[in-house]
Parts: C-alpha cells; structure tokens; sequence
C-alpha cells in the first residue's frame, strides 16, 4: 500500500479561510436579490392580472349582454371580478365608465356601461403589499397598481354616429 503526502505550498498557506470568508459576504447579497426578483415578479404578475382583468371585462361590456335586464354592470364587474379573484393579498376596485362620442373627451359619466356605439372604459385599481421580508422593509407599505382597457359599444341596437 502506497501512502501520499499531501504539501501544503507556502503560498498557500491561509487560503483555506478565505472561500469561507467569500461565502459570507456574498450570500446575503444573493439571498437579498432573490427576494428582490421574487417580489419583482410578484408585482409584475399582479399588474398583468389587472391588464387581462380589465380587457376581459371591457370586452364583456362591449357585447351589451345584459342591456335589457338592467344587469349589465353587475354582470361586467363579475365578469372582470373573476379574473380578479387570484390577487388576494390588498383591496380592489372596479370602475366602469362611458363617454357618449367617439372623441372620449373628459371624464366619462361613472357607473354607465354605454349605449350602443358609445365608448366604455374598464379600469381595475389594485394595492399591492409587499410580502417579503428584507424588500418589504425598502418598498412602500402599498404599492398601487392600475389596469384599464377601452372599448367601443356593439350596435345591438342601431345606433347614431355622428
């Protein structure tokens, strides 16, 4: 049996600490910027959710689906809720708005789907709170995020355009 010495350079004396001491000081670093892309892509995935939410619901209003019932924005803001239902950790709102020409000038009259030809408006508001640890400290207690979309109102009734 054959036995082998293991030499230790004099150069290399000490080096066995240092990976160590590279380790500690880059770990935390790394873990800091793994939580920093993880809420990243948390916000990220909560205002495209509010993107789709509101086309889905604009969409829904455009179709004049419960125009004759007298449900229309009870049935867009379900329809638009839906898609909300994932974003469960802050407070949402829905805002249903419509202008009467094709010019969208001003504010809109709130809580009026349109008539047919109108132009009706979806926005979805969202406050996001951050939930990890070391970046909710650096963030704002609540982030708000925005979604809206815009339509134009199907004829499904003849309509006047001027």
């Amino acid at each position: 049996m054959k036995r082998t010495a293991t030499l230790i350079r004099p150069w290399e004396k000490g080096k066995s600490g240092m990976t160590a001491m590279e380790l500690a000081l880059v770990l935390p670093l790394l873990f800091v910027l793994t939580m920093g892309l993880i809420e990243m892509g948390n916000i990220c995935y909560s205002w495209l959710t509010l993107q789709r939410a509101a086309q889905e619901g604009a969409r829904f209003a455009s179709t004049g689906q419960g125009y004759e019932e007298g449900t229309r924005l009870t049935q867009i803001e379900e329809k638009t809720g839906v898609m909300l239902s994932v974003l469960n950790n802050g407070s949402k709102s829905i805002t249903i708005r419509s202008w009467p020409d094709l010019a969208a000038g001003g504010e809109g009259v709130e809580g009026n789907a349109g008539e047919p030809c109108q132009i009706v408006e979806v926005m979805v508001r969202y406050d996001y709170t951050p939930f990890t640890p070391l970046i909710a400290q650096a963030l704002p207690s609540t982030i708000t995020l925005l979604g809206s979309d815009r339509k134009v109102n199907e004829p499904w009734y003849p309509c006047d355009i001027p």
